[in-house]
């Protein structure tokens, strides 16, 4: 576990039935990107929680309740760890089994669940992330091209080819290249997030102008020589030097990682001032390691320049830079007064949308836990509503009248950002239950189940496997040093669907321990 604020994306699996063609599309999305991983031992079926089921009888409610007051006393691995336990039928929203359900908790990356919830009602499932590009004449006679960024956290460099074609189709030279991250304003950081996670893919930088997830994906090896050899891509030119102006050649990592061979690697990115600093140590097995990279908006215009160059566009000499923020199309720091923010893309040399939001929330999203989607989405909520800047309070402002319009006082809820790794943040799981209760009463019930990872079939849900309850857990986790949590749905055996949220925070003890004890209450609920 990398640093203090950790909600990371790893390598997940998302197989398992599927119900809307949308949602099929989605997870052959999931397969093409790489995040549907080898099954190994998840190979549960996956069971679809029950609209309706057997009621629960009072000696039911009674024995279930004993029951997991006795799991969660007996249990060491959660030894003056503070706890909640909301337990829900799902039908009727009746309270099945409750304790600290009003407790505010550190959620980490629990609360993905709102802003996801929230767009979806908010945007629709068919929103699509943009970026586009115009060509304007320049001043010694080439064309300026100049990219705008529309808050896209899943373009990739090979979306790019589409524009060098376009460009390379014009037959011009290319001046330069400005990029437009002016949406969102600088804010790269939201409060409460761990300074030292910078360096690291999951604490990216925030930006309107964003491609790779501002992550540049860097391979490390043993050279015949024992020596550590790095490389990088989509550019090579990131490597700096390690004197005391790290950046002067252009660079901005250094790679300080020691030759170890015979041992695992095991490399970390950290910044140190303009730099990010790759430390620890490279074994005889190659290491690929994503890092954070400093400027973003320049990271896009530098791939963007590499694009045009492979498609033969002449770009002798051009530059990259800001488009200055008085110019910007978050100039204004408003979106056009009396209507939602949409960008007009019809003008445009070129113009890339992603997918649409129902196919990436699973697998883009809500599965691999990515902080960086969650902060893109965030800042689409704001421009959702006319006149509001793309700004996270405005943002907030959204959520919380969407909390409070599904009966949760906002009040109980602390927003510092949308993916929950800010130390800031704190939700009840009284809160978590209440946006899961919706979803599941509202249009994208069976998207919302498609979408989220299922323990012990799809998705990092640990400590379901080989239980009762492998395949038909249906929920997001949370988690940072001294934080577990977990909500969503449970398929049970006879009572049909059980709304849950299990939140875990001031905890030190050992995490197959407390994934063990949490297997055994949602076993407890399903077999009942």
């Amino acid at each position: 576990m990398h640093g203090a604020s950790l909600a990371w994306r790893g390598s997940v699996s998302a197989r398992g039935s599927l119900g809307a063609p949308a949602v099929a599309a989605a997870l052959a999305l999931c397969a093409a990107l790489g995040c549907c991983g080898a099954a190994g031992a998840q190979s549960a079926a996956i069971v679809i929680p029950a609209a309706g089921g057997a009621a629960w009888s009072a000696s039911e409610l009674a024995g279930l309740r004993r029951d997991l007051d006795a799991v969660l006393a007996a249990a060491p691995a959660l030894k003056e760890a503070h706890v909640g336990v909301l337990a829900l039928a799902t039908a009727n929203g009746s309270v099945l089994y409750a304790r600290g359900a009003d407790d505010a908790f550190a959620p980490a990356s629990t609360l993905k669940l709102l802003v996801g919830s929230v767009a979806l009602e908010r945007l629709g499932p068919d929103y699509r992330f943009a970026t586009a590009a115009s060509l304007a004449p320049g001043s010694d006679g080439a064309d300026a091209l100049e990219v705008t960024g529309f808050g896209d956290p899943l373009l990739a460099a090979r979306d790019l080819d589409g524009l060098a074609e376009a460009v390379a189709a014009k037959g011009e030279r290319v001046g330069s290249v400005a990029v437009d991250a002016t949406l969102f304003g600088d804010a790269p950081y939201p409060d409460g997030w761990t300074w030292d996670d910078f360096g690291e893919d999951y604490a990216a930088r925030i930006s309107a102008a964003t491609i790779e997830e501002n992550v540049v994906h860097v391979h490390l090896r043993l050279d015949e020589n024992g020596a550590v050899a790095a490389s990088a891509a989509p550019l090579p030119g990131v490597f700096a030097g390690a004197g005391p102006d790290c950046r002067a050649d252009g660079g901005y990592i250094v790679v300080r990682a020691k030759p170890q061979p015979g041992a695992e690697s095991d490399v970390d990115a950290r910044v140190d001032g303009p730099c990010v600093v790759l430390d620890g140590v490279v074994g005889n097995g190659a290491t690929d390691v994503d890092v954070a990279v400093p400027d973003p908006p320049l990271y896009l215009g530098a791939i963007v320049l590499r694009a045009l160059a492979a498609r033969g566009v002449d770009v002798n000499g051009a530059a990259v830079a800001r488009v200055p923020p008085e110019r910007g199309i978050g100039a204004s720091g408003t979106a056009p007064a009396g209507a939602p923010f949409v960008p007009t893309l019809d003008s445009a040399l070129w113009a890339h949308r992603s997918p649409p939001l129902g196919q990436i929330l699973g697998p883009r999203f809500w599965i691999p836990s990515d902080n960086l989607v969650g902060e893109t989405l965030l800042l689409q909520l704001a421009l959702s509503r006319p006149a509001l800047p793309a700004t996270r309070a405005a943002a907030f402002q959204v959520e919380r009248e969407w909390l409070r319009s599904i009966g949760v006082d906002p009040a109980t809820v602390t927003l510092a950002d949308g993916c929950g790794m800010s130390q800031y943040d704190r939700i009840t799981p009284r809160a978590l239950t209440a946006i899961l209760q919706h979803d599941w009463q509202g249009p994208n019930r069976q998207l919302v189940l498609d979408s989220l990872p299922v323990g012990g079939a799809r998705g990092t849900i640990e400590g379901i496997a080989g239980t009762d309850a492998a395949g038909r857990v249906f929920a997001k986790t949370g988690s940072m040093r001294h934080v577990r949590g977990l909500a969503g749905y449970l398929a049970t055996k006879r009572h049909g669907a059980v709304t849950f949220a299990f939140s875990v925070d001031d905890w030190i003890g050992d995490y197959a321990a407390l994934a063990k004890v949490r297997a055994q209450v949602l076993a407890r609920i399903v077999d009942d």
